[in-house]
Order: structure tokens, then C-alpha cells, then sequence
């Protein structure tokens, strides 16, 4: 296991204990069943076909609540960071960001965007977003013109920005973008905010955005267009691409007929995007509980069931459906190596040696009894994570603890041992 300090140890076991959900970085340190895909993923999409063929592709992962969609979804992050992609992880909600608009998913994916970042920077809260962004670009660009030793860093600054915002797919986003890298290297905070409200879709200043050469609002129409801009503003900014991660909570029932038919056609529209020449350096996923969403009977339900039947595996890669309850391996002895690795965790953040028999003997029975709750509302490895991390808790206090099954079983439903 690779070496980590007692704070992110610390802020693992917290998160996992608390509510059952990842950390926002770690994954990796305890993931199981995971590397046959998250392998070829690395190798034959983001070191390859995706960053240098300049490919585009589509992968749909289905996990029930609970089943590790969230901790599938932050270990690809961590891999595509790895690879120097920027990555934005994006909650579809009915709410806030539902699929049928696709002009508040390109918000959303604006405003999660995320550059590499190590774990410290990470707990210690660097800002996401595009705005962010730029600024690490501006950044990034006068430490070069330092390194280099030139005598006119405005000048190479000009220079970087015209040529990134170039022929963009859509003009307004590129004009977009040069008014707002101007405005950070002037100092001009109210041009810069106005350049990002637009670019953000919060509202049109006639005369402040036609100043700028925007010559219209942002709307629907323009969403995929603004969506291709981004993508290809990384990669023009020296990184190896986008990976977007789509993270659906819960399919809504209650969604209108026309919602859902907008959602299906946009899903569609994406998935056939990512086959289009226009469409480069980027692979997205886009996460489920379950495909009740492509019940129907209309033709748009059928377009996207044939589009999304090919089943992603080792032999397969080219494969769009990844279900995570297809992993290689015997389900109660990767929950059982599961709680192994969490043990290592758990004696980093509490600065504690606990007695490796007693605490394998325990997961045994901890993941044979999760196992057992597999047809739950509740996904059976979260069950199995807050019971382990309990667990760890006890033997931490109370070395002596013996854990057998119907022990197991009272600690999984969090009742009182006797």
C-alpha cells in the first residue's frame, strides 16, 4: 500500500465511518476488485486513445445505492490525474443539475472542473471551477515566460491566449475566455466577472459582453458547442485531455414525459458526440443505480438501448456498460481483503497496532454477513465499510473483542454487542 500521512489516513476512516461515502481522495488506497478495469482504462483510453489519438468515448457504470458508483467514479479520477487530465466530477440532481437541461450540465461541468491535484491540496480545499482554472493558467504561463528569461512576458502571454482561444468551436466562448485572461493580467476584476458570467450561463450585459465581441446570451442551443470549446481549451492549455464523471443519486420516478425524453435524447446526442471528429481528448461516464431509465417503448428508448448494450470487460474494452456488480472475484473475499486494507488505514490514522488475527477473523464474518444483506435497500459494501470501520473502532478500545457471526451480523445493523 502506498505510504500516507495520519491526516489524510485520518480524514479516510472519518468519511467511510461517518456515512458510508469515499473520500474525496484515497480511493485507490483500498479499492479491490477495481484494477482489471481501472488497467484498462489507464492503458488503452487516457495513455492512448484518448490523450494521444485525440479520441472521445462513452461509458455508462451501473452500481446500486451504495454499490460503489462514487468510489468507481473518484478512482478513475485519480487515475486520469495521474495522466494530467483535468477532470470534473459532476451530482446529476432533478433539481439542481438535471440531464434534460444540458445548459445546467455545462454549468456543473464548468464549475467542477479540477486540475491534477495532490492530496494535500485537495483536503486543504483548492478552488474548483473554470475561473479557477484560468487563474492556474495565467499562472502557469508568466512562470514560464520566467523560466525562459524573456524580456516581454505580456507580449508571450498574448501570444498563449490568442493562440488557445483560436477557432474554438464556438466564438463566443473563445472571446469569452480572451476577455477573461486579459482582464486577470490587468487586475480587472469587474471585466473578469463579467466574462465568467457569461461563460458561466448566469446572465447577458448587452454592452458589457459586446464589448467583448459576445454578441449574444447562452443558451440550450449552445450547450454541446460550449461543451466541445471546453474540452478543447484543456487540451490547447498543455493537459491531456477531459474526463467527465457523471454521478446520477437516483432516477426520478416521477420525471415528466417530456423530461425524460430530453434526458434520453441528450444522453443519445452525447454518446453519438463522442464518435464525431469534433469531439476530442475526452472520456466520459456517466453513472446510474440501475437502467430503469431506458424502459419505454418510443424509438428514442430503443436508439439508446442498442447504443449502450455492449458490456465493457478486460477482453472487451471497447464495451460501453461497466456494471459493478460484475466484478472479477468472489464477492465475500474482496470484502474481506477490503477490510484488510482498511485495517492498514485505520492503524495510520490512530497511530495503533491491532491484532491482525483477531481483526481478519472478524471481516470474515463481518463480510460473509454483508454479503447475506446483498438484496437490501442499501448496497451490501457500504454496509460491509461502516460495519468494518465500526468494527476497527471496538477492537481499538477493547482488544479483547471477539467478533463471530451473530456478533457480525447486530454490528452491520448497528445495534448494541451484548
Amino acid at each position: 500500500m502506498k505510504v500516507i500521512d495520519g491526516r489524510l489516513a485520518r480524514h479516510i476512516v472519518e468519511t467511510l465511518g461517518s456515512n458510508g461515502t469515499p473520500p474525496e481522495w484515497g480511493v485507490s488506497l483500498y479499492s479491490v476488485g477495481l484494477d482489471p478495469y481501472l488497467s484498462v482504462i489507464t492503458s488503452d483510453y487516457l495513455q492512448t486513445f484518448i490523450g494521444e489519438d485525440g479520441g472521445a468515448t462513452f461509458k455508462l457504470v451501473v452500481g446500486t445505492y451504495g454499490g460503489g458508483k462514487t468510489h468507481f467514479l473518484y478512482a478513475v479520477r485519480e487515475e486520469a490525474w495521474s495522466e494530467n487530465y483535468v477532470v470534473s466530477y459532476v451530482v446529476l440532481s432533478p433539481e439542481e443539475t438535471p440531464f434534460s437541461d444540458l445548459s445546467l450540465v455545462y454549468r456543473s461541468v464548468a464549475r467542477n472542473l479540477m486540475v491534477p491535484l495532490s492530496p494535500k491540496e485537495l483536503l486543504d480545499g483548492n478552488e474548483s471551477g473554470l475561473a479557477a482554472f484560468l487563474q492556474r493558467w495565467m499562472q502557469r504561463i508568466f512562470k514560464e515566460a520566467k523560466e525562459k528569461k524573456l524580456s516581454d512576458a505580456d507580449a508571450f502571454f498574448d501570444d498563449r491566449i490568442a493562440e488557445a482561444t483560436r477557432g474554438l468551436d464556438n466564438t463566443n466562448f473563445g472571446r469569452a475566455i480572451h476577455a477573461a485572461m486579459q482582464a486577470l493580467k490587468q487586475k480587472d476584476e469587474e471585466t473578469f466577472q463579467y466574462a465568467m458570467q457569461w461563460l458561466m450561463g448566469e446572465g447577458y450585459d448587452h454592452s458589457r459582453h459586446n464589448a467583448m465581441g459576445i454578441l449574444q446570451r447562452f443558451d440550450r442551443s449552445q450547450a454541446f458547442s460550449m461543451l466541445r470549446s471546453l474540452v478543447e481549451l484543456v487540451r490547447r492549455v498543455d493537459y491531456a485531455g477531459l474526463v467527465i464523471l457523471f454521478d446520477e443519486a437516483e432516477i426520478v420516478p416521477s420525471m415528466s414525459t417530456r423530461a425524460k425524453d430530453l434526458l434520453l435524447s441528450n444522453l443519445r446526442e452525447l454518446v453519438d458526440g463522442c464518435a464525431h471528429h469534433a469531439f476530442r481528448n475526452v472520456m466520459i461516464f456517466y453513472a446510474v443505480p440501475n437502467e430503469s431509465f431506458l424502459e419505454g417503448r418510443a424509438a428514442v428508448y430503443e436508439a439508446l438501448k442498442q447504443r449502450l448494450a455492449s458490456v465493457f470487460d478486460v477482453f472487451n474494452p471497447t464495451g460501453v456498460r461497466i456494471d459493478l456488480e460484475q466484478l472479477e472475484g468472489e464477492p465475500e473475499l474482496l470484502l474481506a481483503e477490503l477490510g484488510d486494507r482498511l485495517r492498514a488505514i485505520y492503524q495510520t490514522a490512530y497511530r495503533c497496532i491491532l491484532n491482525e488475527k483477531k481483526t481478519r477473523d472478524g471481516m470474515n464474518n463481518l463480510a460473509r454477513k454483508a454479503y447475506e444483506m446483498r438484496f437490501g435497500d442499501i448496497g451490501y459494501k457500504r454496509v460491509f465499510v461502516q460495519g468494518a470501520i465500526r468494527y476497527l473502532h471496538l477492537l481499538r478500545h477493547k482488544p479483547e473483542t471477539e467478533l463471530g457471526p451473530d456478533d457480525a451480523d447486530l454490528l452491520l445493523r448497528g445495534e448494541a454487542l451484548p
